[in-house]
């Protein structure tokens, strides 16, 4: 059975056999709201790859002490998995960026899509970043996760091709395309078996899609339009059904 997970730098710290001691960032919420208390296994973790898991020795509002029993670092796996995902108003965005988060992504590009309809003004942009940051780390404590997405700066419109690297292998999920994600991404394995891109990443358009003008853009720089299925999928849901397929195809589930 998995083990409740706090994130703390510290977590990196930890030796076998030693005592590891967490403030008040973890102990509040580990104490007050998860009721955890001696006697309890849990894993700590600090976002970057190391997890530590200990029994908790010692436990107040304000510090938890655990005596470290094993500790582990995850390689990141390649190649890495991007979303980018365009703003779109509701919420749905971050309903896509958490979901992602639960099913592997490595990479968070938010997108203000030339028909976005939502936007992330200049006054608001830290905070509207910090929003999805704070969302990226509760998911990936949700999916007991030891290493978390990295969120990288918003681009806007047909820039967002310039941002791309030409060793990406970039799909642009678009209701317009001929060639199935899932044909795609098995071309893409059986020809590169051998040395796989160091990135996959995924297009996802806003409510209103994407316009002619990116469109060109990507698939200038290489990328291919490709269809998921026979149904359209809202922006929440295409970039984390894009994700599952890969990670099926990688053979990772």
């Amino acid at each position: 059975m998995s083990l409740p997970v706090f994130r703390s730098a510290t977590a990196a710290e930890a030796v076998v056999g030693s005592a590891l001691t967490l403030g008040e960032d973890v102990a509040g919420h580990a104490v007050r709201v998860r009721r955890i208390g001696p006697g309890e296994d849990i894993d700590i973790v600090d976002g970057e790859g190391t997890r530590a898991r200990g029994t908790v020795t010692a436990a107040s509002a304000n510090q938890l002490t655990i005596d470290v029993t094993e500790v582990t670092v995850e390689d990141s796996a390649g190649p890495r998995l991007v979303l980018v995902q365009a703003l779109a108003k509701g919420d749905r965005d971050l309903l896509a960026i958490e979901t992602a988060t639960e099913i592997g992504v490595d990479d968070v590009i938010p997108w203000a899509a030339e028909r976005s309809i939502a936007d992330w003004p200049a006054k608001k942009r830290e905070k509207m970043a910090a929003k999805w940051e704070n969302l990226l780390g509760a998911a990936s404590l949700q999916a007991r996760r030891a290493r978390f997405p990295i969120l990288h700066d918003l681009v806007r419109g047909a820039a967002l091709a310039k941002t791309l690297d030409d060793a990406d292998a970039v799909f642009v999920l678009h209701e317009t395309a001929q060639f199935k994600l899932s044909e795609a991404l098995d071309d893409l394995i059986a020809n590169d078996s051998a040395q796989l891109p160091e990135r996959i990443v995924f297009v996802v358009g806003p409510e209103g899609g994407i316009s002619d003008g990116e469109l060109a853009a990507l698939t200038g720089r290489g990328a291919t339009p490709v269809l998921l299925g026979p149904t359209i999928l809202r922006s929440s849901s295409a970039g984390p059904a894009g994700l599952v397929l890969a990670q099926n195809s990688l053979g990772r589930w």
